[in-house]
């Protein structure tokens, strides 16, 4: 049975849900305008933006489901018999069920769906699936205040919040929301990355670095096959990591106090902390056997400069590195399968074996 109310609870909820939807508005405002800031291409975003504009969606997409679901549980399911069915045509309940409900719902969840499982589509198709979201948002946050202020509280009774009074209030709130986070964004940005000029040129740095890594990596393979990997390559980044750690607040000498999966860890969290991906992911296939992906590392804007080709057989340097670490920490070699690339990053396979004699 459909949860019966008092009036004092119905106008508690009514209120509750135009608070946080002028909110969720706010939000999903923000986060609009972090991608709207970078349309003509998304991989330019840094990762301090990157994860503004996550958080910024994420908390923007928990509002909207829990309005979604007040919305039907508390109206629209208690409407679904003969009394109360022809309120389904009453205007504003209309167009707010049906444009802001339905319509709205289904844009709101393509765009969330291809944000969650699709990351590769959103970088090529955000200027176009970004705008789709919005709209959703925006149809069911119009929609719901206009049927709140012009139907529900003359005809209902239901008092108007004391903070919103009209939807114009409401709307302006929420556009301040979204540009004062807007701005402590944009803000944030600038003083860990400087002006355009400073982060263009660290770009330009961090592509030919990137870039150098891959070339060498090929040229190694064909002239003296996989074992230079163990015999030179390893035992060399990993001197140059020991030199390096300390400055990134990262102790080699304390990682061989936890197990290997725990160093691999903490050392993936420090790579995070400092920039150079917004996560790697390390995922035991068994004892000896795991896989790290990088999610959109910051340099991964390298391959959209490299044929396809160039990239087969190749090891994202993250690889590489992750399997440095196994090594130095547990004395035994690694197999590293080829790795598969996409626009944000790419995923290694390793597989820790027995020192080949």
């Amino acid at each position: 049975m459909i949860l019966q109310m008092t009036f004092e609870q119905m106008i508690f909820l009514n209120h509750f849900m135009l608070y946080i939807s002028t909110v969720g508005f706010g939000l999903a405002i923000a986060n609009f305008f972090i991608g709207l800031s970078h349309i003509r291409n998304l991989k330019e975003l840094t990762l301090l933006e990157i994860r503004a504009h996550k958080r910024f969606g994420w908390t923007a997409a928990i509002i909207f489901s829990l309005l979604s679901a007040l919305c039907i549980y508390f109206a629209v399911i208690p409407r679904l018999n003969p009394s109360g069915f022809s309120e389904f045509f009453i205007t504003t309940i209309f167009w707010h069920t049906f444009l802001g409900g339905v319509i709205a719902f289904s844009l709101f969840t393509i765009k969330f769906v291809i944000a969650r499982y699709k990351k590769d589509i959103i970088y090529e198709y955000g200027k176009i699936i970004g705008p789709i979201g919005f709209t959703g948002w925006a149809l069911a946050y119009f929609t719901s205040n206009i049927d709140f202020y012009i139907f529900v509280n003359p005809s209902v009774g239901i008092p108007l919040p004391l903070l919103i009074p009209n939807y114009l209030i409401s709307l302006i709130i929420s556009i301040f929301i979204g540009l004062c986070l807007l701005a402590v964004v944009k803000a944030y940005k600038f003083k860990n990355y400087g002006d355009l000029t400073k982060r263009a040129n660290l770009h330009g740095v961090a592509m030919i670095l990137h870039g150098i890594t891959f070339g060498y990596e090929g040229s190694a393979k064909e002239l003296v096959g996989t074992p230079v990997l163990y015999k030179y390559v390893f035992p060399k980044t990993y001197e140059f990591l020991e030199r390096y750690s300390k400055q990134i607040g990262l102790d080699l000498d304390e990682l061989k106090k936890y197990n290997l999966n725990e160093a691999l860890e903490i050392a993936m969290k420090k790579f995070t902390e400092i920039g150079m991906a917004e996560n790697l992911k390390l995922d035991w296939i068994s004892e000896n056997e795991f896989t790290v992906e990088s999610i959109n590392c910051s340099t991964a804007i390298v391959r959209s400069y490299m044929k396809s080709e160039e990239l087969i057989n190749s090891i994202c340097p993250w690889g590489i590195l992750t399997a440095t670490i196994v090594n130095a920490l547990t004395g035994k070699d690694i197999e590293i399968n080829p790795s598969e690339f996409n626009k944000i990053g790419a995923k290694s396979r390793l597989k820790i074996i027995e020192n080949k004699t």
